[in-house]
């Protein structure tokens, strides 16, 4: 049996590997003791944190008009690893858990983030800023919301 060694490996391509392994050996015993030792490693590489990606956020419009009493709905993706802390600014105050009880509501999956405001009104208009974090780096990003009276 040949021994191959890697001078560098992350935790994601160690899993790869570990799935790999396990279709791959031919003898059980050997497969569960190897699998083990590679289950074992991955997991203290990822709680020591090796390896991580800073936030980015992937797309987000810079203008948006939207007529009075409308739903606006702003959509970003991101990606980081590990998954990024999000908040979202109004003319550089936090939108709370307080202000999402009412007409504005954020909603967060893997890798999108969506502030939607309900019942869009003239007051509500003017700069949002996400703001995206984790151990490895920040990013932001601001859109100009403009409320058309109607």
């Amino acid at each position: 049996m040949t021994e191959t060694k890697f001078a560098s490996m992350s935790a994601k391509s160690m899993s790869t590997m570990k799935e790999s392994f396990v279709e791959m050996s031919s003898s059980s015993v050997m497969g569960k003791s190897s699998m083990a030792q590679l289950e074992s490693s991955t997991s203290k590489m990822l709680k020591s944190g090796v390896r991580g990606v800073p936030p980015k956020i992937e797309a987000l419009p810079s203008d948006i008009s939207i007529d009075e009493g409308k739903v606006l709905t702003l959509s970003c993706a991101f990606s980081g690893e590990p998954a990024p802390e999000i908040t979202w600014y109004c003319r550089g105050r936090k939108i709370t858990s307080q202000d999402q009880q009412g007409r504005f509501h954020i909603e967060t999956s893997e890798d999108l983030t969506t502030l939607i405001i309900m019942d869009v009104q003239k007051n509500d208009g003017g700069i949002y800023t996400l703001n995206l974090g984790n151990e490895f780096g920040t990013d932001s990003a601001t859109v100009n919301i403009n409320i058309r009276s109607i």
